[in-house]
């Protein structure tokens, strides 16, 4: 079923339905190119391949123009490809999140700072870095004054699971026994090993760690 709207009809009660609509309809056209580009994005290369991973019947259709699609299927969309609904299917906004996620405090522990986790939604995450790659955590306490202060976000890099070019640098690291702290990272004589320097020296180095990973430092947030 199509609408129409009579211009001269429009009062202020209802112009915001008559732009609600005129919104949509001007992306209607757009959508199915938007959904190639989130595809292609996504890191596939054909349509087929789509529906071979997610048994979409109805996704061809949808990519190639022929058949249109709800909200609610952009949205499952948007889910697998790792963009966001309002772009897809409206093209609202960036076609992916823009803002890095704040995934825990630092504070001070027994032998340095440390992240204390936190459940997805309690912060609000930072821009303008890349959310693919990076992650932001909120310093709390003091335990690394003057380089880090409280409230401060430091956003930290992608995952290197061989640490050897961030030897030297200031580092967001997991030891194989599961602790996450900020750090500057130095090597340590045993092959494998790392030893792990206090941002203020104020803590003594932790000596002889092995580590799961760790993010390179690139920038602060007050």
């Amino acid at each position: 079923m199509k609408y129409t709207f009579s211009r001269q009809a429009i009062n202020v009660k209802n112009i915001h339905l008559y732009a609600l609509y005129t919104d949509l309809m001007s992306t209607e056209g757009e959508r199915h190119i938007r959904l190639q580009k989130a595809r292609k994005a996504a890191g596939f290369d054909t349509a087929v391949e789509v529906v071979r991973a997610y048994g979409w019947k109805s996704y061809q259709n949808n990519e190639s123009g022929t058949a249109p699609f709800s909200y609610k299927k952009a949205q499952e969309y948007a889910r697998r490809f790792k963009v966001r609904p309002e772009w897809l299917y409206a093209g609202t906004g960036t076609m992916r999140e823009t803002r890095v996620p704040i995934v825990g405090k630092a504070a001070a522990g027994p032998d340095g700072s440390f992240i204390d986790d936190l459940a997805p939604g309690d912060h609000p995450g930072v821009e303008p870095f890349d959310p693919e790659i990076s992650i932001a955590v909120e310093i709390d306490g003091i335990s690394m004054v003057p380089r880090f202060r409280p409230r401060e976000i430091a956003i930290f890099g992608r995952v290197h699971e061989d640490p050897s070019a961030l030897v030297n640098q200031e580092v967001l690291v997991q030891t194989q026994d599961g602790r996450q702290m900020i750090k500057i990272l130095r090597r340590n004589a045993v092959e494998g090993c790392w030893d792990l320097h206090s941002i203020n020296n104020v803590f003594e180095p932790i000596e002889g760690v092995r580590l799961d990973w760790a993010r390179p430092f690139e920038g602060l947030r007050v």
